[in-house]
């Protein structure tokens, strides 16, 4: 427990004014069902997958998770069909989220990802390979921001010397037309001839 004039006192808990409580939440077991009757609740149909329910937009990419990592699920301990879903789900989404360009991705979803993939390690799924794709991917992240920055940097110091090029191209300029000045020829036609 905190009072209000601690949580006010204290550095870094409040943001913008407002406090972010994170929690996380294990289901143990499922009891009961959900109340809505079936015709307001349409049947997704599912596929099983090494004892794993995905929609059929998904078996051939679970297949291929399964091959390519036969030792992924050996561990794995949750039974409930729902929470395997449930796990399956959150191992897709990772991978595809893991797949997408660093710049599409903050720091924030590497953060979610790293959290993902420690609840899937939690569960018994064997991530290894996977852990090394999070760490090359942040790895990449940092070196988007770092090639930004130093990419933000020399802009910051060519801009000055553009302008001093092109200052000095226009004092070419002038300088090429008072030289077409110095080198036309005279004309005896001139009125200011005597």
């Amino acid at each position: 427990m905190i009072s209000l004039t601690e949580l006010h006192a204290e550095e870094g808990l409040l943001r913008n004014g407002e406090l972010t409580v994170v929690a996380k939440v294990e289901v143990l077991e499922v009891v009961g069902k959900l109340d809505v009757s079936e015709e307001s609740s349409p049947v997704i149909e599912t596929i099983d997958v090494n004892g794993f329910q995905v929609l059929p937009s998904q078996v051939e990419y679970a297949k291929s998770l399964f091959e390519r990592h036969l030792d992924i699920a050996s561990k794995f301990r949750p039974k409930n069909p729902y929470l395997k879903t449930a796990y399956m789900n959150v191992l897709l989404s990772l991978t595809q989220t893991i797949c997408q360009s660093p710049q599409e991705l903050s720091n924030d979803d590497l953060s979610d990802a790293g959290a993902a993939l420690a609840y899937l390690r939690e569960a018994g799924f064997e991530l290894d390979w996977l852990e090394k794709k999070l760490n090359e991917v942040k790895e990449k992240k940092k070196k988007e921001e770092a090639c930004l920055a130093e990419i933000q940097d020399m802009d910051e110091h060519v801009k000055p010397l553009k302008k001093k090029y092109l200052d000095l191209e226009a004092q070419i300029d002038k300088k090429k037309a008072e030289l077409l000045a110095a080198r036309a020829p005279l004309s005896l036609n001139d009125d200011n001839v005597v």
